[in-house]
């Protein structure tokens, strides 16, 4: 099990406790969620008396209940002695079969009750499962010490909204532990591969996956190591029979159903401008209303992991800008999206392994790298050894007041919070990386910008000027003219 040792020793603990547990367990499709349970309880605690019963997207609520009574059968080989015609009476079923199933088996471990891909049930809440679980969790399960029961979906807003925030719901401050699942890092993806998957991959190599799937789990299980990179890619995306050909669709139609066109225009947005957009910029850009519906939305992709808010250094919070922060999402709307299937129909063998000669595939990849680095960003800390100062990552900018001055960008500002800042250049190349003479002015400018307006002056703020690089910095006179401190993608997530 590569990775997820915090929610293996989160659960362990619900099972060793005198309590019973109400867990809920959250984060974007095909992140591993089903898998993480199914692993502690088919594999690892199997001494647990285990029911998992999976809701169905675009389904009745007559066919939902009736694929949980034939899981109750599947589980426990119980039928029911009457007709079952809503969640109440599928609930006092259920009861009913782990009672009779624990007395049986004169069980003492914990009983698991396992409800994935909740907000499928009942999107609109019409058919009161929720109401129905409440009852069934505050009469049943809280009133005995043996029953972990796990709620999990891929919807997090749907869950954040029902189950944490709803004041008035039945399962308002019922919770035990919320369990956040998050894609595998780059150093978790780079173990994965090489451990699980068994490539023989470098670095660079491993770096080049991640600007592709992310630390998705599910779509690097995809990958086949008997086969090049560029075969994987090809016969995964530019394939119209490829796994991956039509995920983004199904990702969006699954998470937000009806209204997934409204996310996905924000996200379309997004993907137009490297740097992002404000949620003003966004209402303007779309021609929409700052209201409820915007704002909603946009919770709702920062929590499915999809965006990532980065404010202004030294700036309110209304200077946050809205970045992608999925690889996946990112590589989908430069590569795929505009392709027709008659496109892909005619790609000939070796038709990635051709783009990634192409300038389009430099810029691309720079800029994919530079979002690595800031959903990596523990991993940053960790090898600069200051996690423990950490105080946050800001993006800054300068427009020039007079002639004599030259604007700047900085992307990537990383505040210490004790007057020590790193300004961090992100590289991404195939050999060491030549600062020119040219380019090493652009870099002073930064600086002497950032030291005059980004921090007003301040002459005791240290600034550093890192470079995170694929292969590290070439040592020239540019570069010996900068006080540099250098990180290698070696030094980034090597052992």
């Amino acid at each position: 099990m590569i990775g997820r040792k915090k929610e293996i020793a989160t659960l362990n603990n619900l099972c060793d406790s005198d309590e019973s547990s109400l867990v809920a367990i959250y984060g974007r499709r095909r992140i591993g969620k089903t898998y993480l349970v199914n692993y502690m309880f088919k594999e690892y605690r199997k001494e647990c008396l285990f029911f998992e019963f999976t809701g169905t997207s675009n389904v009745r609520t007559e066919a939902q209940i009736d694929n949980f009574i034939e899981q109750v059968y599947e589980w426990f080989r119980a039928e029911p002695t009457k007709p079952i015609n809503n969640w109440s009476d599928a609930f006092r079923f259920l009861k009913r079969t782990i009672d009779a199933e624990v007395e049986q088996k004169e069980h003492k471990e914990k009983v698991i009750i396992f409800i994935d891909e909740i907000p499928w049930i009942d999107p609109s809440t019409k058919a009161n499962f929720l109401s129905a679980l409440g009852y069934f969790w505050n009469t049943y399960c809280e009133t005995r010490a043996n029953i972990v029961m796990i709620l999990c979906g891929s919807n997090a807003s749907w869950i954040k909204n029902r189950i944490f925030e709803d004041a008035v719901g039945p399962l308002h401050n019922r919770l035990t532990k919320k369990i956040p699942m998050y894609p595998f890092d780059l150093k978790e993806t780079k173990k994965y591969l090489l451990e699980e998957k068994g490539f023989n991959l470098d670095v660079k190599m491993v770096t080049d996956i991640y600007m592709i799937f992310g630390g998705v789990a599910k779509y690097l299980s995809y990958l086949d190591p008997k086969k090049s990179l560029y075969e994987n890619i090809d016969e995964l995306f530019f394939n119209l029979h490829g796994l991956m050909h039509n995920e983004y669709e199904k990702v969006f139609k699954s998470l937000f159903m009806n209204r997934a066109d409204f996310h996905k225009s924000i996200i379309e947005l997004l993907c137009s401008k490297k740097s992002g957009f404000t949620i003003n910029e966004i209402a303007k850009k779309l021609e929409l209303s700052m209201g409820k519906r915007l704002i909603t939305t946009i919770d709702e992709l920062v929590l499915c992991g999809f965006i990532k808010g980065v404010g202004k250094f030294n700036q309110k919070s209304r200077e946050i800008k809205y970045i992608i922060s999925d690889q996946y999402i990112l590589f989908h709307h430069r590569w795929i999206k505009e392709l027709s299937k008659n496109d892909v129909a005619s790609f000939s063998i070796g038709y990635w392994r051709n783009q990634t000669t192409k300038q389009a595939y430099s810029i691309w990849s720079g800029f994919a790298f530079e979002i690595v680095v800031m959903t990596n960003i523990e991993l940053y800390l960790k090898a600069r050894g200051l996690q423990r100062l950490f105080g946050g990552v800001y993006h800054w900018q300068h427009i020039a007041k007079n002639e004599d001055e030259k604007g700047t960008q900085i992307d990537m500002v990383v505040d210490y919070g004790n007057e020590l800042f790193d300004i961090v250049e992100c590289k991404y190349h195939s050999d060491e990386f030549i600062i020119t003479k040219e380019y090493a002015q652009t870099l002073k400018n930064k600086l002497k910008m950032f030291r005059a307006y980004g921090l007003n002056g301040r002459r005791k703020a240290e600034l550093r000027l890192v470079f995170l690089t694929t292969y590290g910095v070439k040592h020239n006179v540019a570069f010996h003219g900068l006080n540099i401190d250098k990180m290698s993608l070696e030094e980034l997530i090597g052992e």
